[in-house]
C-alpha cells in the first residue's frame, strides 16, 4: 500500500477497528521528508485504530508502532530504533470554501489531533507523519552508555579503546589558556 486510505464509509456510530501498515514504498516518501534518506524500515509501520462518527464528526484512536533502523549520532553504527505512539484525530468537516489538499485531510496548524476532512475516503498519512515527526529522536543514539568515536582516529570506542595518547597533542583553548595566564602576569 502506498498510503493509509480509510473509506468513509466504513466508519460508523460504533467503534471500527482499522489496521493500516505502511510499506517500503511509502516509508521511502517519508523518509525524504523526515530528512533521514538512509534510514531503513525494519518492522513496518503498523497503524491500529478505532474510528466512529459523532454526528458528522470523526474521531480516530489508538497506536502507531514500528521499528526503524537509524544511524547512531555518536559512534555512526546502524541501530533499530522503536516506535509506538498513540494516535488521537478529530475531524470535522470542512467548510465548501475551504481548500483541501489531496488525501482529504486539511490539519490544524496549531494542533495536530485537529483537522477537517472532505470527501469519501481520507488518507492518514499528514497525521501520521505528524506523530512521527514528533516522536522523531533529535539525537539518535544507539545506547545512552554510547562511547562515540575517537577524535583522533575515529575508531569506534564502543568496540575497542584506541592507541591514541589523548594527552598529547594540541588542545583547542590553549591558546586562551596561555592569553589569561600572560594577562594575569601582566604581560601584554
Amino acid at each position: 500500500m502506498g498510503a493509509l486510505p480509510i473509506h468513509l464509509d466504513n466508519v460508523k456510530e460504533t467503534p471500527t477497528p482499522f489496521v493500516l501498515k505502511g510499506d517500503t514504498e511509502w516509508w521511502g516518501r517519508c523518509r525524504e521528508i523526515l530528512k533521514e534518506p538512509d534510514s531503513v524500515i525494519e518492522q513496518p509501520l503498523r497503524v491500529e485504530i478505532e474510528g466512529h462518527r459523532i454526528g458528522a464528526r470523526l474521531l480516530f484512536r489508538g497506536s502507531i508502532s514500528g521499528t526503524v533502523q537509524l544511524g547512531c549520532g555518536r559512534c555512526l553504527e546502524p541501530y533499530p530504533q522503536a516506535f509506538d505512539e498513540p494516535v488521537q484525530l478529530l475531524l470535522e468537516p470542512a467548510p465548501a470554501n475551504e481548500a483541501v489538499p489531496e488525501g482529504g485531510i486539511l490539519l490544524d496548524p496549531e494542533d495536530a489531533a485537529l483537522g477537517r476532512y472532505r470527501g469519501d475516503e481520507i488518507e492518514l498519512d499528514a497525521p501520521i507523519l505528524e506523530l512521527l515527526a514528533l516522536a522523531w529522536p533529535m539525537q539518535p543514539v544507539c545506547s545512552e552508555t554510547c562511547r562515540g568515536l575517537c577524535s583522533r582516529c575515529g575508531g569506534n570506542l564502543n568496540q575497542s579503546s584506541c592507541g591514541c595518547d589523548s594527552g598529547t597533542g594540541r588542545r583547542p583553548f590553549s591558546d586562551l589558556r596561555a592569553l589569561l595566564e600572560r594577562s594575569r602576569s601582566g604581560q601584554n
